[in-house]
């Protein structure tokens, strides 16, 4: 048996001990013993093909331990990392004691934290930076919290690009992540190196963040379900707020069905004491609206994007899905909402450069590391430089670009109930195409990265959800993705449809060709 390495030459974290550690555990002592094979009562073929909620299910019902679940989970990353690189380290020691919790809602599901956003306290966080390394959080965020009172097993955390910047996982940090479909193409991003993990069977579910839809295009590069929430909808206490990055992101996770999109969103929708934001609680738990029934709706449908050339399969595949929504009794039209693309281009370039230096400087001064080349990539020094010549009246202006959006989109989903586009302009593209850590401006790097994603950075501007399903594929079989995006906070309605989409046109049968499921 091999020890896991990920691709840049890291140990993967299995506490010393061999893939066999599946069949082991830790008495007090600190010897191993081998446990009664009647214990180990799921093979690693057999986790594979299940989501986080029939886990849950075989947990409560006592036919699987946690602890059991978490070292599949290990398993399946030791023997996939080394080809994928989605798993910077895992966490081993917190598999030993796992109890189940009756009264939670995914009791004993592993889960992977991405290395940006929700922190774990104790562990390292580096924002996909070799700024960050040996930065480790001093407190939990709420929304880990949240997620470790529903039971979930935090088992490690997943690889990004730097400060999440790029719609591709490719970093020099620690190189690229690849695509459980197609190892030489993409992830997407910045959530790569979840949807590699949750695409491959490593876990069922796993944390990501969006900012200009990094939740949403590695689902669609990865055939995921990736749903963006809500603006304030997740908490981003107690160390920062909704505000980060003008108020473009959110955290959620990446899964294979639509249920586990919702039954996350119940753990993860809860507010906190000091949230600068309200927004309506749902009028019932998220988990029941599959299956709910839906009133025929008014949706627009928009393949194409302003200056951008999106890739005749993603305009098919719209048109597809856009035909079957009509055959269930919706009404169809072809529109989109007008707003200055050259504007909100240039507000992104202000947002997202300040923001990334304020970024850059909190890490430099936790860690001691100064904000230079041996430490930074290309596209972090040129938003560093860039950033150095805005004012505050820069920022002032990007907002008032934002609030222009909100209210054209807002206006325009007064006639629409749903909006539907491809997630992405293409479908994974080969690795290095996205890569700009090249000599190129932010603008162009900004520019490059847009291209790929026209249709889901607006919906970070105006804060409404928008989700991404696995309903297509191309014709050599790589997944594309449909993003279905709705009225601000009409996460229920998305959810509704997302779920009847999943039962005329499911995704559940088609594995990577990298997946735990080949695994013995």
């Amino acid at each position: 048996m091999r020890r896991g390495f990920s691709n840049h030459g890291h140990p993967i974290n299995l506490n010393g001990h061999w893939a066999l550690r599946l069949f082991l555990t830790i008495i007090p002592e600190g010897k191993l013993q081998l446990i009664s094979r009647n214990r180990v009562s799921m093979k690693l073929s057999e986790y594979a093909h299940r989501d986080a909620t029939e886990m849950a299910a075989l947990v409560t019902r006592g036919d699987v331990h946690p602890s059991e679940l978490a070292e599949l989970a290990l398993c399946a990353i030791t023997e996939l990392n080394p080809k994928l690189n989605a798993v910077l380290e895992t966490w081993p020691e917190r598999v030993e004691g796992l109890e189940p919790n009756g009264h939670a809602l995914l009791p004993g599901v592993p889960m992977l934290l991405k290395d940006t956003g929700a922190t774990l306290k104790g562990k390292q966080q580096a924002c996909g930076s070799r700024l960050g390394v040996g930065y480790v959080a001093l407190q939990s965020a709420y929304l880990t919290d949240f997620y470790q009172s529903a039971g979930l097993t935090l088992i490690g955390r997943s690889t990004l690009p730097e400060f999440a910047q790029a719609a591709t996982t490719e970093s020099a940090f620690s190189g690229p992540t690849r695509n459980p479909w197609d190892l030489l193409r993409s992830t997407g991003g910045s959530s790569g190196g979840a949807a590699a993990a949750v695409a491959s069977g490593m876990v069922p579910i796993a944390h990501g963040t969006d900012t200009g839809g990094s939740i949403r295009i590695p689902a669609a590069c990865c055939g995921l379900v990736g749903l963006k929430p809500s603006r304030g909808r997740i908490s981003k206490g107690p160390a920062l707020d909704e505000t980060l990055y003008g108020g473009l992101n959110t955290e959620h996770v990446l899964t294979r069905s639509v249920r586990d999109t919702a039954i996350a969103l119940d753990i993860g929708c809860q507010t906190t004491t000091g949230d600068p934001f309200t927004i309506a609680p749902p009028l019932r738990p998220y988990r029941e609206e599959p299956g709910l029934p839906i009133a025929p709706l008014r949706i627009a449908v928009n393949w194409k994007a302003e200056g951008v050339t999106v890739a005749p399969v993603m305009a098919e595949s719209v048109l597809q899905i856009a035909g079957l929504l009509e055959n269930l009794g919706h009404h169809i039209e072809e529109a989109s909402p007008h707003y200055d693309v050259e504007a909100y281009g240039q507000a992104d370039i202000v947002v997202w450069s300040l923001s990334t230096a304020r970024e850059v400087a909190r890490l430099a001064a936790a860690t001691g590391h100064p904000p230079n080349s041996e430490y930074l990539e290309r596209p972090t020094l040129e938003a560093l430089d860039y950033a150095r010549g805005l004012t505050v009246d820069s920022w002032f202006v990007a907002m008032d670009t934002y609030n222009r959006m909100c209210r054209q989109f807002g206006n325009f989903f007064l006639d629409y109930d749903i909006m539907l586009t491809p997630t992405v302009a293409k479908p994974a593209p080969l690795l290095d195409t996205l890569n700009s850590n090249r000599d190129v401006s932010y603008r162009d790097f900004m520019q490059t990265t847009f291209n790929f994603c026209p249709h889901t950075a607006p919906f970070n501007v105006t804060g409404q959800p928008a989700i991404s399903l696995p309903l297509c594929t191309t014709q050599d079989g790589l997944p594309v993705g449909i993003q279905l995006a709705a009225r601000f906070g009409g996460e229920a309605l998305l959810l509704r449809l997302a779920a009847i989409l999943e039962d005329a046109q499911p995704w559940q049968h088609r594995l990577a060709p990298v997946h735990s499921a080949y695994l013995k």
